[in-house]
């Protein structure tokens, strides 16, 4: 009798094991520790590209807004790669709009779109939707490495 209890105990414990090396990891990473975390993220899902695209995209257009809890900037400094981010600031600078929604307006909507990708790094299309204008493109270069976007621009000109 006591052989069979501690094989059951044995397997009780083993069963326990793997859910609370599941568990360990969530409790210790605050959901709202950085711009960067999402729901997802805090239930262990794997992130994207086009879902990091999308959790910058909305972030930032909150920042915009002024409804976010971060500036434009802070939002910017935790998604894109320095080199990105100072590229953006000239582009800003020379073009007299916003360098990531590449208006001088916000978008009343958009969607996010996974378009190619390669073994290091991923294209993400955001398609803004304007309302009374038309909806425009704007291109991301996410490294799959560490989702850091790498690149931000207008669509290729097809011929």
């Amino acid at each position: 009798m006591n052989t069979q209890r501690n094989i059951f105990a044995i397997f009780a414990q083993a069963a326990l094991i793997p859910a609370l090396a599941l568990a360990a990891p969530l409790a210790a990473t605050p959901a709202s520790a950085t711009p960067t975390a999402t729901a997802t993220e805090a239930q262990g899902e794997t992130r994207t590209p086009a879902a990091e695209v999308n959790t910058f995209f909305k972030a930032y257009r909150k920042a915009v807004q002024g409804s976010g809890p971060h500036t434009p900037e802070q939002v910017r400094k935790a998604h894109l790669t320095a080199e990105l981010d100072a590229q953006l600031a000239a582009w800003a600078e020379q073009n007299h709009a916003d360098p990531v929604l590449r208006a001088q307006n916000v978008p009343k909507d958009w969607k996010v779109r996974n378009h190619a990708q390669t073994a290091t790094t991923a294209t993400v299309i955001v398609t803004q939707i304007w309302g009374a204008s038309p909806d425009t493109e704007v291109w991301y270069t996410v490294r799959r490495s560490d989702l850091r976007i790498t690149n931000l621009t207008d669509p290729p000109l097809r011929g």
